[in-house]
């Protein structure tokens, strides 16, 4: 067998393989259609709704400066 019959089979073979685990893994159209439900029918989620999905709530801060990490 030949030096380059090799590397195509190996080429082939790690394609095959990431399809077959991205076909395995991947996510279904059933999960994506679950998760569009969240969205209203302006396509927009409200701040009280992401609240209440996560348990998470938000508060305020305030802004004083960026830093870049460059010294001046």
């Amino acid at each position: 067998m030949k030096m380059q019959d090799i590397k195509t089979l190996i080429t082939s073979g790690t394609i095959i393989l990431a399809v077959a685990l991205y076909m395995i893994f991947g996510r279904s159209p059933a999960e994506d259609q679950s998760t569009k439900s969240v969205t209203d029918q302006q396509g927009t989620i409200t701040i009280e709704q992401v609240e209440g999905k996560t348990g998470n709530k938000r508060f305020e801060i305030d802004y004083n400066k960026a830093y870049d990490g460059l010294s001046l």
